[in-house]
Order: structure tokens, then C-alpha cells, then sequence
């Protein structure tokens, strides 16, 4: 029964490990193709006559997954620093104890 158990729970992880990988690829095909789409109709208001919205667009096309991968590599980089400071601190408390 716990051998059951222990499959069970394994294969339920493994379908929760691909599904978030399935949901972050699509976040980034999608990301991807409004990047893309944004950057094109900057580029067709431009060939237009209409320069400012067009080079508005592409900037912001641009300037948006920059923030974020700025964003997220900041949290990444807080979150290390979180874990480190926790682990010094519990060997702290161990050789103290």
C-alpha cells in the first residue's frame, strides 16, 4: 500500500513538473508573439505618418520584458540572499546548541 502510495505521489509531481513547464513555455511563445506584433504595428504607424505613436509602441514593446527580466532577476537575486542568510543562521543555532 505505501509503495502504491509512493507511485501515486510521484506520478502526480511528475505531471505537475510538465505542466508548469508546458505554462511557462506557452507564457513565453505568447509573451513573444505580442513583443513581436507590438513591434510591427510601431513599425506600420511609423511607414504611416504617425512617428510618435509608432516609435511609442516599439519602445514599449521593448522597454516591457526588459522590466520584468530586470524585476525578476532582483527578486531572484533577494531570494538567494533570504536562503543563504536562513542556512548561516541555522548553522549558527546549531553550533551554538
Amino acid at each position: 500500500m505505501a509503495e502504491r502510495q509512493s507511485s501515486h505521489r510521484q506520478g502526480l509531481e511528475s505531471r505537475v513538473v510538465s505542466s508548469n513547464c508546458a505554462n511557462e513555455r506557452l507564457g513565453l511563445i505568447a509573451g513573444a508573439i505580442i513583443c513581436v506584433g507590438t513591434i510591427a504595428a510601431g513599425t506600420f504607424l511609423i511607414l504611416h505618418g504617425k512617428d510618435a505613436s509608432g516609435l511609442a509602441a516599439i519602445v514599449t514593446a521593448l522597454a516591457a520584458p526588459l522590466g520584468v527580466f530586470i524585476y525578476g532577476k532582483s527578486k531572484q537575486r533577494k531570494d538567494l540572499q533570504a536562503r543563504q542568510q536562513g542556512i548561516i543562521e541555522a548553522a549558527k543555532s546549531t553550533q551554538i546548541s
